[in-house]
């Protein structure tokens, strides 16, 4: 099914709206994000910043738990700080926000969301680590002289070294998935901001295929990543967006320049407050914002 079929398939509308009648009193809070293997890539006429999903601990009601994020713009940040006062959020906006100074589209709503969807499904399915090898060589010493003890060592090394290569294949495969599944996680934060942006995002190690992927994801040929048990063809998101600036020692932070993030609908609670309470980013993350904040001035 092409994009434009898939546009006029599906009912737009309400249900791209995050909640705004949530019910719940609670607040989630994002004390810590971090970003895992994040590739570096370009944003035409921006500069190079690091695109990986930012995973948050959380605490909601009480229960510690996971949320994976997406950063929806290229011109906004969040650096790192302990905020004081919290920096409140609401989920009651829709993704309608000028980005480079073009409205979102239905197109490309949809598209960022079914992208987070189809990222979460991608970080949901990891590829699960070999148990470690652990076995030990045998020693011919341990087996009697002679032909006989010779055979039965001959034959332990035998069954050793092949359950060892079988444990070598096994972990590179598995570190093999690992990388593809890392390399299409960044692949999908670079398509989001190549759609919300509208300037063209490419690696800046020359990765080709990388680079097409990108194109892919972020063009009419993204509903072919949801054939083959790839995630469900989703395009429900919450977006978080600030409410307030927030001042303290380390400064005023305007309201145009706080990070805005998407979740994939259905991986994360709805409270009454969103706050965030940034004790400590990876240093990856927090350079991704102050390399993010740099570029915007320098535009």
């Amino acid at each position: 099914m092409t994009f434009s079929k898939m546009v006029a398939a599906l009912a737009f509308g309400a249900s791209l709206a995050v909640s705004a009648t949530a019910a719940q009193a609670e607040t989630v809070i994002l004390d810590v994000g971090s970003m895992d293997h994040a590739r570096t890539v370009r944003i035409a006429g921006l500069g190079s910043v690091y695109a990986a999903p930012m995973q948050f601990k959380a605490n909601y009601g009480g229960q510690a738990t996971n949320l994976l994020a997406w950063c929806v713009d290229v011109y906004h940040q969040i650096t790192t700080a302990n905020y004081a006062p919290d920096l409140t959020y609401t989920d009651t906006n829709t993704l309608s926000t000028d980005f480079n100074g073009k409205p979102l589209d239905e197109g490309d709503v949809m598209k960022i969301g079914l992208l987070a969807n189809y990222g979460q499904s991608l970080f949901d399915e990891a590829p699960v680590a070999p148990a470690a090898f652990t076995e030990k060589a045998p020693k011919r010493s341990d087996y009697p002289w002679g032909w006989a003890g010779t055979a039965a060592y001959n034959a332990a090394k035998s069954g050793y070294d092949a359950r060892k290569a079988a444990y070598n294949q096994a972990l590179a495969d598995y570190n093999a998935a690992a990388n593809a599944r890392y390399m299409r996680l960044s692949a999908v934060q670079s398509a989001i901001w190549q759609v919300s942006s509208n300037r063209d995002v490419t690696s800046t190690n020359g990765d080709s295929a990388f680079d097409q992927l990108v194109d892919n994801l972020s063009g009419s040929q993204l509903t072919n990543y949801f054939v083959g048990g790839n995630g469900s063809l989703d395009y429900g998101i919450t977006l978080i967006t600030p409410v307030q600036q927030y001042g303290g020692k380390y400064g005023t932070t305007p309201l145009k320049l706080t990070q805005s993030f998407v979740f994939a609908t259905g991986a994360v609670p709805e409270p009454s407050t969103w706050a965030l309470l940034i004790g400590g980013f990876g240093a990856v993350g927090a350079m991704l914002r102050r390399q993010r904040r740099l570029a915007a001035v320098a535009a």
